[in-house]
């Protein structure tokens, strides 16, 4: 694995932090193209697409209640212990999330407040082409269902049959609207509900989509945005681990494997030292797992891209530079962690110690794994109940105040030019 000695303003960090995956022009137009069919043709044109990408059989989208339970019965005890679990240990966490509704009285009776409300209807997109994803499913249901989302509709590609582990999810979450339908196609099902021939509404529209996907799903939810809202456009994974000469290389080696096996080329594997001598012991490790792993070309291809271990001058450059990358996840494993983790201001989840080991994160703690990639730590949270909620502003003004009040409302009215604005206050008078 490179070794590359930085600072804040070294080439190799702005390198690091331009990364990204634009989608070709194909893409786009491909894209567009798929979404209006789809609002223009409706259920028919989905389920034309789901047969030609998704290896839909028939002209029936919906997977059956029967279908689902028959798939989650062969799901193995020791696989639904570890499942009904991580259901547990993720609601845990996101109850803490809950909001409540609030009023406050002014003078002359004024109340003011805020009435929390959840979405009534989500979409949640679950991979299934690449890869099997019972976590997505846990991780993008629960906190709706903490909200109070009343319906939850599942789009997913399938293969043959609903994976087992999947449906056992579905099953034990009591999810049951699930469609055969995968990529922009389900996207856009989501986005614009789809009727069939006589005009009846077949699949009704979201009013949030959720969920990670191929890049034809990624390009669609950013073009759906406004018309539904999403969780994030989420990039390739990426995993930062800050290590000093306590750490343990093959722990580190393999939690910077663990991110770079996602699959697309163009992860992030990065490690920040204070120390050669760690930097060297870290790369040699890793170069000992690539070399032993099934997946050695996919892993290479990704170190060659963006794995790094990044040696600087002290923990002051590191912590900088850590911040400005702003990574999905970030390890601390250093003999301060505790401290240094209080100085991280750009992370979508910290992991602290040699014993939070980042898939830790992934499957099973609790905190959710849909965080921000590409830098957008800085700005974006990552997924949780807040995110299926509404706030609605209450406003109840008394007589006495809006006969206090009128006149100073119609002194701002006017001056921005809006006399009838002005005159619906001051006829209270």
């Amino acid at each position: 694995m490179q070794i590359v000695k930085v600072t804040p303003k070294s080439k190799e960090i702005e390198r690091i932090c331009g990364r990204e995956v634009a989608p070709s022009k194909e893409i786009h137009d491909k894209v567009m193209q798929i979404l209006a069919d789809i609002k223009n043709g409706g259920y028919a044109k989905a389920v034309e697409y789901a047969q030609k990408f998704d290896g839909l059989k028939g002209k029936n989208l919906r997977v059956s209640e029967k279908e689902i339970e028959k798939s989650a019965a062969k799901c193995p005890a020791e696989m639904q212990k570890a499942l009904k679990q991580a259901i547990k240990n993720v609601r845990d966490f996101h109850v803490n999330q809950m909001e409540d509704s609030w009023l406050m009285e002014g003078k002359d009776g004024v109340v003011l407040g805020q009435r929390i409300r959840p979405m009534k209807r989500v979409g949640l997109y679950v991979p299934g082409g690449a890869g099997i994803y019972p976590s997505t499913v846990i991780m993008n249901a629960v906190p709706a269902l903490v909200a109070g989302v009343k319906d939850i509709v599942v789009v997913t590609p399938i293969k043959g049959e609903i994976n087992r582990a999947v449906a056992f999810v579905l099953k034990e979450l009591g999810i049951t609207e699930v469609y055969h339908i995968g990529g922009a196609q389900a996207i856009a099902m989501l986005a614009y509900g789809a009727k069939d021939a006589k005009g009846k509404v077949v699949v009704e529209r979201v009013d949030k989509i959720v969920g990670p996907g191929n890049v034809f799903a990624a390009v669609a939810k950013k073009e759906v945005f406004g018309i539904v809202d999403i969780d994030m456009v989420a990039g390739p994974s990426e995993v930062l681990v800050l290590a000093d000469n306590t750490c343990d290389p093959d722990f580190v080696a393999a939690d910077l494997l663990s991110q770079a096996e996602h699959g697309s080329g163009f992860e992030a594997a990065i490690c920040i030292t204070d120390n050669m001598e760690t930097a060297q012991m870290i790369s040699e490790c890793v170069d000992i797992q690539v070399e032993n792993s099934p997946k050695k070309e996919l892993l290479q291809k990704v170190l060659d891209n963006f794995g790094r271990i990044l040696v600087v001058k002290d923990w002051f450059d590191g912590v900088e530079i850590a911040n400005a990358i702003a990574p999905e996840h970030m390890e601390i494993v250093t003999c301060e962690a505790e401290s240094m983790a209080a100085q991280i201001e750009n992370a979508g989840a910290v992991f602290i110690g040699p014993w939070s080991s980042e898939p830790v994160g992934d499957y099973f703690a609790g905190p959710n794994h849909v965080l921000p990639t590409n830098g957008t730590g800085r700005f974006f949270s990552p997924l949780g109940v807040y995110d299926f909620l509404k706030r609605m502003s209450i406003i109840k003004y008394s007589e006495k105040a809006i006969k206090k009040n009128a006149k100073a409302i119609a002194v701002v009215a006017n001056e921005e030019g809006f006399i009838h604005h002005a005159a619906a206050v001051l006829k209270r008078l």
